[in-house]
């Protein structure tokens, strides 16, 4: 199993992710010291028009950081396709993939706030489906000299990518939430999945149902890949991990999951302004597990062998690369 990592909250040190309040310089430093301390890959999320600075444009701050690192892949977790043109983003990609000598990957979501869809004039009601058309863009025009496609959103006639990417194709996820429509778009499409923060029980749920879907609709078992975002809150007690966790949530989840709609029901509807006591939202704070050390651990192996390739996880990198990777990588 793989271990990702990307700028993201820290409930050891309590303080905001570098890619918020840190600028570049430090979003860099960070992927230098995760490719040192032997993580697969490092990310960069996307959110626009946000007060507190947040990247917008992911591709351009992970080929900052490819300038400065040499093996870690380099990958969007999530980059909000709808928002682009498939032909302008896989040209983007390519052009990553050239810089870092093939070590781009795609995480590729649907986006969820409203303001960001509104602000980039561009329709968030489709977003679903032009994902998924997306997708399919930039994995042809990533692995062809030349292509065609005849979509409902996207249509082109014997185009070509420049430059070539060194990957043909470049690695793509479907970034799909915790839904089984989600996991639903992903099987049908044979497109590998990654699961957004869930508990351990959802996570098994959702990857079973994208494997069995995928199956059906005839893709290679070697194709339905799955990986799975995973916060966790390590304390020398339970109550101490628990009070890591309720830092999270006020410092930064609850405004996001709860005011812009990023918390969805099994049909894919979105839901707002949820109290702390509906069950979905209950649901996603059991999802960011607590724990000594040695449980921590434990959960992970829960993972590993449900069969997941890779887990991110966010926080004190140098922490979980001293006590928690060791573990999972003995011969």
């Amino acid at each position: 199993m793989e271990f990702w990592t990307g700028g993201g909250l820290s409930s050891r040190s309590r303080v905001m992710p570098g890619s918020l309040l840190g600028g570049y310089d430090a979003y860099v430093r960070d992927a230098v010291e995760a490719e040192a301390l032997g993580f697969d890959a490092y990310g960069a999320a996307e959110h626009h028009f946000m007060y507190d600075s947040f990247m917008p444009i992911p591709l351009q701050a992970l080929a900052a950081a490819a300038a400065a690192t040499s093996r870690i892949k380099l990958q969007t977790g999530a980059m909000l396709q709808p928002l682009y043109d498939p032909i302008e983003a896989a040209e983007s990609a390519a052009t990553l993939d050239v810089i870092s000598n093939g070590r781009a990957s795609l995480g590729l979501g649907m986006g969820y706030r409203p303001l960001e869809f509104d602000g980039l004039a561009t329709s968030k009601k489709t977003r679903g489906a032009r994902l998924i058309e997306a997708i399919h863009v930039i994995s042809l025009a990533t692995s062809r000299d030349e292509f065609s496609y005849e979509g409902r959103h996207y249509r082109y006639h014997r185009a070509r990518l420049s430059p070539t990417p060194v990957q043909r194709p470049i690695p793509i996820w479907f970034c799909g939430g915790t839904s089984i429509a989600g996991a639903t778009r992903a099987g049908k499409a044979g497109i590998p999945y990654w699961i957004a923060n869930s508990t351990y029980e959802r996570t098994k749920l959702m990857t079973g149902e994208y494997r069995r879907i995928g199956r059906e609709a005839g893709w290679p078992e070697s194709q339905l890949k799955v990986a799975a975002f995973k916060d966790v809150c390590i304390g020398a007690t339970i109550p101490e991990a628990e009070d890591q966790r309720q830092y999270l949530l006020d410092a930064f989840y609850d405004e996001h999951i709860l005011g812009y709609g990023y918390l969805v029901d099994d049909q894919g509807n979105h839901l707002y302004n949820l109290s702390k006591d509906h069950p979905i939202y209950r649901r996603f704070v059991d999802s960011i597990f607590c724990g000594t050390l040695d449980m921590v651990i434990e959960e992970l192996k829960r993972y590993e062998d449900l069969g997941i390739d890779a887990v991110y996880m966010g926080g004190d990198r140098r922490f979980l690369a001293e006590k928690i990777l060791p573990e999972f990588r003995r011969n």
